[in-house]
C-alpha cells in the first residue's frame, strides 16, 4: 500500500497498481475526458496559457487515458460495500457507466451538479455536469441522509481558479460526509487541484491521489 495523505506526481494508471486490494472507502474524481472542439482551431484554454486546446480533443499536455484502461483497476482496490462517483458531461457517460459494469460495480444513483450559468452549445445551453455513483457489492447505509440529488454550487474562477477543470469544495463535501467516516480513505487518482484531498483532511478523512502534471502540484496547499 501506497503511503497515505499524500498525492503521488506520477501517472494515474500506473499509480492504481501499486495499490494493495480492499484499501480504498471511497473513490471519487473527475477524470479527463477529450472535449469536443465545436469549430474551434488549436488554442489555448483561457483558464491556464499553458494548457493546449486541439482540434484532437486533447486538453491537457499528457496523452487522455482511455476510461477501459483505469476504471477495472478501481475494482480489486476498493473494499467491499463502499462507493466510488466519477464526474462526467452526457458524451462520456455511457462509456464510463458501461466500462463500469463492465468489471462489476453496480449503478446506484446518477447526481446533478448545477453550475448556475450556461455554456453555450449546438444545442440547449449547459448548465451542469453528472456524476455517475456506484458501489463494490452489497448496499451500505449511508453516515447522512437528506442531500439532494441535484446540488447547486459556485463555480471557482478568478484567483480562486488554479486548474482548468476545477471543481468547487461543495460537490465533495456531501459525498464525503455521506459515504464516509472519519478516517476511512479515500482515493482521487485524478487529483487536478487537489480539491478532494483538501475537503477530506478537513473532514478528518485519509486521502491519496495522484496527479501527473506538477504544474499544478507547485500550486497547492493541503
Amino acid at each position: 500500500m501506497l503511503e497515505i495523505n499524500k498525492i503521488y506526481n506520477m501517472n494515474a494508471i500506473e499509480g492504481l497498481k501499486l495499490i494493495s486490494e480492499n484499501s480504498i472507502d471511497l473513490v471519487f474524481t473527475d477524470p479527463p475526458y477529450k472535449l469536443i472542439s465545436g469549430g474551434r482551431k488549436n488554442s489555448l484554454l483561457k483558464e491556464n496559457k499553458d494548457t493546449p486546446f486541439s482540434n484532437t480533443g486533447e486538453c491537457f499536455n499528457f496523452k487522455t487515458p482511455e476510461f477501459k484502461d483505469w476504471i477495472p483497476l478501481l475494482y480489486p482496490i476498493l473494499k467491499e460495500e463502499r462507493y466510488i462517483f466519477i464526474m462526467t458531461n452526457d458524451r462520456n457517460m455511457r462509456e464510463i457507466w458501461t466500462e463500469c459494469e463492465k468489471v462489476g460495480f453496480i449503478f446506484c444513483e446518477i447526481l446533478v451538479m448545477n453550475k448556475g450559468h450556461g455554456v453555450p452549445s449546438s444545442y440547449f445551453f449547459k448548465s451542469c455536469e453528472f456524476i455517475l455513483m456506484f458501489r463494490k457489492g452489497k448496499y451500505r447505509k449511508l453516515e447522512k441522509f437528506g442531500y439532494k440529488n441535484v446540488i447547486d454550487v459556485k463555480m471557482p474562477k478568478g484567483k480562486n481558479k488554479i486548474h482548468p477543470t476545477q471543481k468547487p469544495e461543495e460537490i465533495i463535501i456531501p459525498i464525503i460526509e455521506s459515504c464516509t467516516k472519519e478516517n476511512e480513505i479515500i482515493l482521487d487518482p485524478f487529483m487536478g487541484s487537489c480539491v478532494t484531498a483538501k475537503v477530506a483532511k478537513n473532514m478528518k478523512r485519509q486521502y491519496i491521489g495522484f496527479e501527473i502534471d506538477n504544474t499544478y502540484l507547485n500550486k497547492i496547499v493541503i
